[in-house]
This record gives structure tokens, C-alpha cells and sequence, in this order.
């Protein structure tokens, strides 16, 4: 009788342990499995950038020299690599800027992140797009870059969308979709210039779907 209760005493331990043990093997299959921190990384990651792997560097603070060598090196090896397209493309632009040099190779890049589904490079391709007065094609791609979930991209499509920037591109202005991207921008923006923002997109808004 003893050994039986002895048995039952141990048996919640046992799964006690074997459910320990199997939570740990998924902890180390994860990190197993997690993407490595690149030089490119360290050197030009977007503090934004919500599939960046390491903490991200401000735009003052790249070392655009030392960041396109980083990227450059990290992309012979993983050559389809989006994050590292992206974040090269953020160097050559970065450079270009300080430098008066062309940039478009970072837009080449740029463009190859984007249509791999990189969030951040979606949305920075617009940005540059409408740079360049190209304002019909960069519609598109700030709107995958709000579907996606980016903050910055949700403010900036319906920004660009009330303040009339498409207006002649053939965009449907769907009140619907931009009040939900400023829903859910509301559970993303901090601090009183984002908030202020966000509370004026919601009344110009407002006042387009009047009648």
C-alpha cells in the first residue's frame, strides 16, 4: 500500500518535471532557431524597424562608410537576406544625403525589401518614392506598410490621403480602412506630438467623410 501511495505522490513531480523539461527544449529550439545579429545589423538597424534583430542605430549616429562595408559583406552570404537589403539601402541613402552622391542603388535595394514583404522598407519606399514626385506609385506601398502593422505608416497613409497627395492617382479613399488604421495607431503613438497628430488626422478625417 505504501509503495502505491509513494507511486501517486511522485507521479505529479514526474509531470511536474517532464512539463519543465519540455518548455526548456522549446526555449532552446527558438533561440536556436532566432536570426543571428549581423554586423549590418549593429551598424544601420532602424530602431523602428519591427523585424530588426538588434536595438538600432539613429539616423545621426550610422557610420555610412563603415555601414554600407557591413551590409555589403553580410549580403554575400545571404544574398535574398530583406532586412539586410533594407538596411544596406538605409546606408546608401543615409550617404547619398550627406555626401550629394546618387542613391540609387539604395532605392534598387529598397525596392527588392519591399517586394519581399520587409514592413519598414515598404514603408521607406514610399517615402522615397514620393521623394522623387512619384507620389501614384508610393500609395501602394504605404498602404501594405499600414496593413502590416507599421505606427509610422498607418499616420503617414492617412496623412498623405486627407491632405489630397493622391488625387490624381486613381485612390479610392476608404473612410473605413483609414479610421482603422487610426484606431490602431492609438495603441502605438506616445508623447504629445504623436498624439497631437494623431487627434488632427481623426478630425480631417472626420470632416472628409461628411457630407
Amino acid at each position: 500500500m505504501s509503495s502505491v501511495m509513494e507511486k501517486r505522490r511522485r507521479l505529479p513531480r514526474l509531470l511536474l518535471i517532464a512539463t519543465l523539461m519540455a518548455l526548456i527544449a522549446a526555449g532552446l529550439s527558438k533561440v536556436a532557431t532566432a536570426q543571428a545579429i549581423t554586423a549590418c545589423d549593429w551598424e544601420v538597424g532602424h530602431p523602428s524597424d519591427p523585424d530588426r534583430v538588434g536595438p538600432g542605430v539613429s539616423s545621426s549616429e550610422v557610420d555610412t562608410e563603415r555601414a554600407m562595408a557591413a551590409c555589403r559583406g553580410d549580403l554575400e552570404t545571404d544574398l535574398d537576406n530583406p532586412r539586410l537589403q533594407y538596411q544596406l539601402a538605409r546606408a546608401i541613402v543615409y550617404h547619398a544625403d550627406r555626401h550629394g552622391t546618387p542613391y540609387e542603388e539604395g532605392m534598387a535595394y529598397l525596392a527588392q525589401s519591399a517586394a519581399a514583404g520587409h514592413t519598414q522598407a515598404m514603408f521607406v519606399f514610399g517615402l522615397m518614392l514620393s521623394r522623387e514626385s512619384r507620389a501614384c506609385e508610393a500609395a501602394p506601398w504605404m498602404r501594405r506598410a499600414a496593413e502590416a502593422g507599421l505606427k509610422s505608416a498607418r499616420l503617414a497613409y492617412v496623412d498623405n490621403a486627407v491632405g489630397g497627395h493622391w488625387s490624381d492617382c486613381g485612390v479610392v479613399l476608404d473612410a473605413d480602412l483609414m479610421a482603422g488604421f487610426l484606431d490602431a495607431a492609438a495603441d502605438q503613438v506616445s508623447g504629445y506630438y504623436e498624439n497631437m497628430l494623431l487627434g488632427a488626422l481623426r478630425r480631417e478625417l472626420a470632416g472628409l467623410a461628411s457630407p
